[in-house]
């Protein structure tokens, strides 16, 4: 299940699919990431850190 979300800047819609996927690359291991997608463009897939997330999107009304 997806989640929706505004980004504050642009005020574009995102899902995100899930917030506790783990960053297993070397210099940021165990990092916890936040998987989304942009509203209109399904097989187009972003991670971004969770923390910084949260800064810049709020849930929006479904």
């Amino acid at each position: 299940m997806t989640t929706k979300f505004k980004h504050l800047k642009t005020g574009d819609t995102y899902y995100m699919i899930r917030d506790d996927v783990k960053n297993c690359t070397n210099a940021n291991d165990k990092q916890i990431m936040v998987l989304y997608k942009r509203e209109g463009y399904p097989d187009l897939l972003f991670v971004r850190e969770k923390e910084e997330f949260y800064k810049k999107f709020e849930k929006a009304e479904e």
